[in-house]
């Protein structure tokens, strides 16, 4: 049984304090948070057209001297002349990283990058940590080692919460880019980093999380078992006795009253019990529904196991176009009454 979020005698007012609350508790998992830089810095890599969209592929600075790779794509040969809708693509755990989302032959159901751009978004598609050039499964765990000896009370979901942090900076300093109009989309591993995104950091307008929620609750065992460098703090709270410091109740409450999109396969063999997740969602929801915005959360089910195809996608794609653009796609013109 997953608890309540707030009590039925909770007031809109008391919602701040409440999740003040909350984000610290969640946050205190994640490790201590070394200083960000100030201002973003961007090197450009190369341009090319591939799938009749310009792309850049680009490196931006996180924290130190760590800087992480990416790749925007134009919706077109040619940046944008007006500052545009712009979504960032976040890969799950594939050795492809960043060009998981930017492969609609190849990989059509993960596309996602490319998908938006087709509909006039800017997109960028980002490297996670642990993942990119030079990285492979076969040396993925050494790569873990070395973060945790250089940054020991810190975690991986952390630093890709940074990195993708670092991503929205560097995105607000493009002329072509709508800065008040950003979202986020992710499936698995990335679906978890679009979760942690959009409920930390409210530049996030509107999230697609695709099998990105493992309750912890219901997942507890894997979690110790294999995901446990995630966030150590996290899989050392809950080891002793199983009692949880956070639940995804309480993290999908921070996003509130901004989009969020929760798509979940019941058939899902990462995360086979799908009734903890959507009692999870309808938990939050209660806190959308204090603030009167019931509408901004909602959850589909599917048969799809571990994948987003074709009419799950375009579901994940309309949220978009409702939240970021009122309804239609970038640059389509308005219609008459």
């Amino acid at each position: 049984m997953i608890d309540s979020v707030i009590l039925p005698s909770t007031k809109p007012q008391d919602w701040p304090a409440l999740r003040q609350g909350i984000r610290e508790r969640i946050v205190a998992t994640m490790g201590t948070f070394p200083p960000a830089a100030d201002k973003p810095q961007i090197k450009e890599i190369e341009r090319y057209v591939r799938h009749d969209l310009l792309h850049i592929h680009l490196s931006y600075h996180v924290i130190d001297d760590h800087w992480n790779e990416a790749v925007l794509v134009m919706p077109g040969k040619a940046p944008p002349e007006k500052p545009t809708p712009t979504v960032l693509a976040v890969h799950g755990s594939v050795d492809q990283a960043k060009d998981y989302c930017l492969d609609p032959v190849g990989d059509p159901n993960h596309a996602y990058a490319i998908d938006l751009a087709r509909r006039g978004y800017v997109t960028m598609s980002v490297d996670q940590y642990g993942f990119g050039p030079g990285i492979t499964k076969a040396n993925r765990g050494e790569v873990y080692a070395q973060f945790y000896q250089r940054w020991p009370e810190w975690s991986l979901d952390g630093v890709r919460l940074v990195q993708q942090q670092r991503a929205l900076d560097a995105l607000a300093s493009l002329p072509y880019v709508d800065a008040g109009k950003f979202g986020v989309i992710g499936h698995s591993l990335g679906g978890r980093a679009t979760v942690n995104l959009a409920c930390l950091d409210e530049r996030i307008v509107a999230a697609v999380s695709s099998t990105g929620i493992s309750p912890n609750c219901s997942n507890i065992y894997r979690y110790l078992a294999w995901d446990d460098n995630l966030s150590p703090l996290l899989s050392k709270a809950m080891s002793p006795d199983g009692r949880i410091p956070w639940e995804y109740n309480e993290m999908l409450s921070l996003c509130a009253p901004r989009a969020m999109l929760v798509l979940e396969p019941y058939n899902d063999l990462h995360n086979p019990d799908v009734a903890a997740t959507m009692e999870c969602v309808y938990r939050a929801w209660a806190v959308y529904q204090l603030l009167g915005h019931t509408q901004n959360l909602t959850m589909l089910i599917h048969g799809a196991g571990h994948g987003t195809p074709h009419d799950v996608r375009q579901v994940g794609y309309t949220w978009f176009d409702r939240h970021l653009c009122g309804g239609a796609q970038p640059g389509a013109q308005p219609q008459q009454p």
